[in-house]
């Protein structure tokens, strides 16, 4: 089977249409989470690379949906199917976007979104969706990355994900994409591990669903937690990066000499003297 690439900015022939893609009566994209305005280049409205990113080890599944559904239009894959639109799916190389051909072996389109059952590092890059009948025409493109573990490591750090917090300071850090997994009956069972490795956990540090709630944040807390479940006989990893700061509020106490006190409280907006 051949497929022709095609130049990104060219949306192609509009099925027995005028290829101008005016919006059907009802239809109305929805507004961009900054406020932008998708472009109209050749009768297709082109929103750019959606702000999602997706990251995966090589060799996990990952599924990548088409953001058209969830941040752009009032409708979901069924409904669209059921009034005639059709979703295509290309890869971008470089000012090309390649149609995808899908094997169903490693890489199949299910509903709005394509599977990844093994991914592979030469996955990585730019998957545009495109939206369209004989009068509409929406796409925007995701960005999935793909990387191997680091040597001796069960995550690679250019696929972290990263969360701040103080120290004192209640935080829950949360396994990103695991819906994607679950089944219809039940939750995914996941285990949390610290730089790769299990951990007993101190008391103030419990599992809430898919979440590594940490109730009171330590300095030691900082580091790295990997979220870990099987889906199909495969192991699906995320890992994120917690940053611990100090204290929002730190006080100062001066002894002087014939008994005189001073201090000072510092935070992140002024100092208080309390002589």
């Amino acid at each position: 089977m051949h497929a022709t690439p095609r130049k990104c900015s060219e949306p192609g022939p509009l099925p027995g249409g005028d290829g101008q893609g005016q919006l059907r009566s009802g239809w109305r994209p929805l507004e961009h989470p900054l406020g932008h305005v998708g472009a109209t280049v050749d009768g297709c409205i082109d929103w750019s690379v959606d702000l999602k990113t997706y990251m995966a080890l090589a060799g996990e599944p990952v599924r990548v949906k088409c953001a058209l559904f969830y941040s752009y239009i009032r409708t979901n894959y069924s409904m669209a199917q059921s009034t005639g639109l059709r979703l295509m799916w290309y890869k971008n190389k470089g000012d090309l976007e390649e149609p995808i051909i899908f094997s169903e072996v490693r890489m199949s389109k299910e509903e709005d979104s394509i599977w990844f059952h093994s991914a592979e590092a030469q996955d990585s890059g730019f998957y545009t969706c495109v939206l369209r009948n004989s009068t509409y025409c929406m796409k925007v493109s995701m960005s999935l990355t793909v990387a191997e573990n680091e040597s001796g490591l069960c995550y690679n750090s250019r696929i972290r994900y990263l969360e701040k917090s103080e120290v004192t300071k209640r935080k829950e850090i949360s396994c990103p994409d695991m819906d994607d997994f679950k089944k219809s009956d039940q939750e995914p069972d996941v285990v949390w591990y610290k730089e790769c490795k299990p951990k007993m956990w101190r008391s103030i540090i419990i599992q809430k669903g898919n979440a590594l709630l940490i109730q009171e944040v330590q300095e030691e807390d900082g580091g790295n937690y990997t979220c870990e479940l099987k889906y199909e006989g495969k192991l699906v990893r995320r890992t994120t990066e917690l940053k611990v700061t100090g204290n929002a509020c730190l006080r100062m106490i001066f002894y002087w000499p014939f008994g005189m006190t001073s201090s000072w409280t510092a935070s992140k907006n002024h100092i208080q003297n309390y002589s």
